[in-house]
């Protein structure tokens, strides 16, 4: 895509962050847009003013061009409208190529991509190895499907970087059919946005388009203790690197209580600052990807020692009376609500529930059955979660009437050396606009109990 002038004019499909910065870019190349967005006030709200007194940006309304009989040539859509979108519809029908934000902006750029995909742990992983990175003096961008953080689409107008650290959802490659990352990192697969996909099946062939396109001088970074990825990982074609917290692998694993890479030894795990033994997966398959990129060892272990995770993501938000106050609500599926619970070894008094999402939750049913001293239910799904916890006989649970009254809640029945684990397992969309909305609220009514 080197020539961008034969595009004209270019659709510009929601004007989220994506499509803001997407738009920003295509009009400082001087490229006319057709703009649209399914909500029409999106048009005037403050970041995209703007945009609309641009020289170039016209606004689609409908299902008609903003220049009679004039198609555009490319369309660039928003990861969050489907292919059952009536807007993306209309666009095949009318046979114009639809792009996703990662596609266009890797193929613009053409320079070396680090693609991390995977149901749970892609932001922690992303900008794990982006501060690894930065650290041993490469020039790096990193972003992608992270939140908060910068789309892809931002690198278009920054300088060129040595390499693009991206985290990439399922709703982004759902779309591209030329993505070419040069090192793709797949962490895991469990059932996930199945209210999106038509089934699992669907779900796991999306996340392996991440390798579609390598060949074999690229890099394929998989999870051999994943037995979904194992089953697939032949259909992989670039040379495979493995990381395990079982055993010993070509690549990264943990072997007596530290982290080697091939024979190397890394660091002790102990030398980990982030809560919940999950997140070692993340730490594993990070390393496999700094050490494909040559990074020395003490680079790798000072990073590692240093840091404590993301906001949303396990977050360490106070300790009162001895009572550890963690916050993690950008666990949005029942899968990473159990991968959570289970790497727990102290009491827990757990705050679940939120919105459905038509997932099995079985695997967080018997995580909560086996690891919660005690549940507090908040939410949409509230009633349906309270049903199967009495279901197998588990009684020590309440319905809350808000997150504020589950807090309330959880410091009456938490005592010295427990942890108050907000892990809802479920998305925030019927009381929050997003899991940051809904982290920020858990954490300002954990900081009023003080």
């Amino acid at each position: 895509m080197n020539n961008l002038s034969t595009l004209s004019p270019v659709a510009v499909i929601g004007l989220g962050r994506v499509g803001r910065t997407i738009a920003q870019y295509l009009l400082y190349k001087r490229l006319p847009i057709y703009a649209y967005d399914d909500n029409k006030e999106n048009f005037n709200q403050k970041p995209n003013i703007s945009l609309l007194g641009s020289p170039g940006f016209m606004i689609m309304h409908d299902f008609h061009w903003p220049i009679l009989n004039k198609k555009p040539q490319l369309a660039i859509c928003s990861p969050g409208l489907s292919e059952h979108s009536e807007i993306v519809k209309f666009f095949r029908n009318n046979s114009i190529p639809i792009l996703d934000e990662i596609e266009f902006a890797a193929q613009v750029l053409n320079r070396p991509v680090i693609a991390i995909t995977g149901t749970n742990g892609k932001s922690t992983t992303t900008v794990l190895l982006g501060k690894i990175l930065a650290a041993d003096g490469k020039n790096i961008f990193w972003g992608g499907n992270l939140a908060p953080g910068l789309p892809f689409a931002t690198a278009l107008m920054q300088e060129p970087k040595d390499y693009y650290v991206i985290e990439v959802s399922s709703f982004q490659l759902e779309r591209s059919s030329k993505f070419h990352p040069n090192i793709a990192l797949l962490l895991n697969i469990t059932a996930d946005h199945l209210d999106r996909h038509a089934s699992l099946s669907e779900y796991q062939q999306i996340k392996f388009k991440v390798f579609e396109n390598q060949n074999k001088s690229d890099y394929a970074v998989i999870n051999q203790d994943d037995d979904t990825i194992m089953k697939l990982h032949n259909m992989i074609h670039s040379k495979k690197l493995y990381f395990s917290k079982r055993n010993k692998v070509n690549g990264a694993y943990v072997k007596n209580n530290s982290i080697y890479f091939a024979n190397s030894k890394i660091c002790s795990v102990n030398k980990i600052r982030l809560f919940g033994s999950q997140y070692l997966g993340s730490i594993l398959a990070t390393i496999a990807v700094a050490k494909i990129l040559k990074v020395k060892n003490h680079i790798i272990t000072n990073i590692l020692s240093g840091f404590t995770g993301l906001e949303h993501r396990l977050e360490f938000v106070a300790e009162y009376n001895g009572v550890k106050y963690l916050n993690n609500s950008m666990c949005t599926n029942p899968d990473a609500g159990a991968a959570t619970l289970n790497s727990f070894n102290q009491p827990v008094i757990l705050i679940a529930g939120g919105k459905e999402k038509n997932l099995d939750i079985t695997s967080y049913i018997q995580s909560i059955i086996k690891k919660a001293k005690f549940t507090i239910l908040i939410g949409e799904n509230s009633k349906r979660l309270s049903e199967m916890l009495q279901k197998h006989d588990y009684q020590n649970f309440r319905i809350a009437d808000s997150l504020q009254d589950a807090v309330d809640i959880a410091k009456k029945y938490a005592t010295q050396d427990d942890i108050v684990l907000f892990s809802p397992g479920f998305a925030s969309f019927d009381k929050f606009a997003n899991f940051q909305q809904r982290g920020t609220a858990f954490k300002e009514y954990v900081y009023e109990l003080k």
